[in-house]
This record gives C-alpha cells, structure tokens and sequence, in this order.
C-alpha cells in the first residue's frame, strides 16, 4: 500500500511539473525571415540566419521558452507595440527615431553599409552617379540615408520590400545599385548571377542614419525582459557562443 502511495505521489509531481513548464509564458521574438544571412526561410520551411540563432542562444541562457516569427521588415516595430511578440531581432539599427518607439538592448551587431553594383562603379559620391538609379529596401535605415544623401542629390531611388527583389531588379538593369548592409553583401558575393556585381566607394555608418550597431528592440515597459536579454547577450559574448554564431556564417567579426 505504502508502495502504491508513493508511486502515485510521484506521478502527481512529475504531472505537476509537465503541468509547469507547459504554463511558462512564452516569448514570442520577431525577425524578418527574407534578410540572409540574418534571416531566411530554410527549404523545409523553418526560419534560420544569424540573428535566428542568436535568438535562440539567448532564450537557453534566459532559460526561456521562446518562439520565433515571421514578419516582414515594415511590420516589425508595430507588431511589437501591437503585442503581436515580445522581442525584435532582426539586425534593427539602434537610431534615435526608433528609441522614441521602442527600448533596445545592448549592441549586439555593428558593421557598416555600402553601394552594390556593376564593376564599372567605383565612386559613391552623388556627383559621380548622376543618372544612375539607386535601390533600398524599404523602412530600414538605408532608405533614409538614400533619401538625404543621393534623392536629394537629383539620383533616382526605388524602395523594395525586401532585398531579394531588389537584387532581381539590379540583375535585370532597372536598378544600377544596391544600397545594403556589409553582411548582406557577403552574402551576395556568394551568387553565382551576381558575380559581375561588387561593393564599391564608401563605406557608410553615420551614427545619424546608421545608430550605434544593432539591438534587440523590446516594449518600453518591458524591463525585467530587457534586464534578462541583456545579462543573456553579455553571457553568449563571454562563453564563446556569439563566436560560433559569427563564424557560421561571416569571415569577420559582426559585432565590430
């Protein structure tokens, strides 16, 4: 009898602690799934990338059960606000505007931006490419630069969704250049049809447009969340962890 009690007695805990970790609030954490090596959709329809798996670095130091979404780019931030999930990482700028919107963690990516185009470019400066037509992607940070630096200048400038859409137009010539991030260009010098295209000119990261790296950008109420991602990144930096996941997938350090 006493046997039985005491089976029963452990059924009853293990059930409790399933019944536990099933009730564990979950964080929702948002990328854009169409922004490699950052973010992609695997061929088995899985999300993965750079800032996929630091997410998920992140979430088994926090000790945390999370899951990552998709949502495209111009959607992220009022997603967030919206409470559609908890937490953005998708290689987001940490700039002035969006601190007025959303809090961000400690940096966890730097790096810089450049023009994309054919090997008969070699000089950024709006003078030199008069008549030539600029693509950015829409709502990110090169916009904004474009918008200043070369619309303003009398060059031509057409928005896109993603960056893969303004890759076909480059490659089809309706587009002579690509403004995008370093670590999208690593990823493109990886394209078989994009061999004949190469970063040229300037590299570009000024604090204005560009901020001061990337952050993970969270609700402004949400602090305890904000304290835990951010001891969590320190972790991963410290172990080695980040390293791994930088050398996944770049040649550099992406947190310079």
């Amino acid at each position: 009898m006493q046997r039985t009690k005491t089976i029963l007695f452990g059924l009853m805990l293990l059930g409790s602690g399933a019944a536990a970790l099933a009730e564990e609030p979950v964080v929702r954490i948002a990328t854009e799934g169409a922004f490699p090596p950052y973010s992609f959709m695997a061929p088995d329809g899985t999300l993965g990338g750079f800032d996929v798996d630091i997410a998920n670095a992140l979430c088994i130091v926090m000790k945390t059960r999370c899951e990552i979404v998709k949502q495209e780019w111009d959607g992220l931030i009022p997603g967030l606000l919206a409470k559609k999930y908890d937490a953005i990482v998708s290689s987001m700028n940490i700039t002035p505007a969006r601190q007025q919107k959303v809090a961000f963690s400690d940096k966890y990516e730097g790096g810089y931006s450049m023009l994309f185009g054919g090997q008969s470019l070699a000089d950024s400066s709006p003078a030199a490419l008069q008549g030539k037509v600029i693509a950015v992607q829409k709502g990110t940070v090169q916009e904004s630069f474009a918008k200043d630096y070369y619309e303003k200048a009398g060059l031509s400038l057409r928005s896109y969704p993603d960056i893969a859409t303004a890759k076909m137009d480059l490659t089809a010539g309706r587009v002579d250049a690509l403004l995008m991030d370093v670590g999208n260009i690593y990823e493109a010098r990886k394209d078989p049809s994009l061999s004949e295209y190469s970063a040229f000119g300037e590299k570009f990261k000024d604090p204005a447009y560009f901020g001061a790296g990337s952050g993970i950008a969270l609700r402004k109420n949400d602090v305890v969340l904000l304290g835990k991602i951010n001891q969590a990144l320190a972790e991963i930096l410290a172990n080695g962890t980040y390293k791994q996941i930088n050398d996944k997938y770049f040649n550099y350090n992406q947190y310079e």
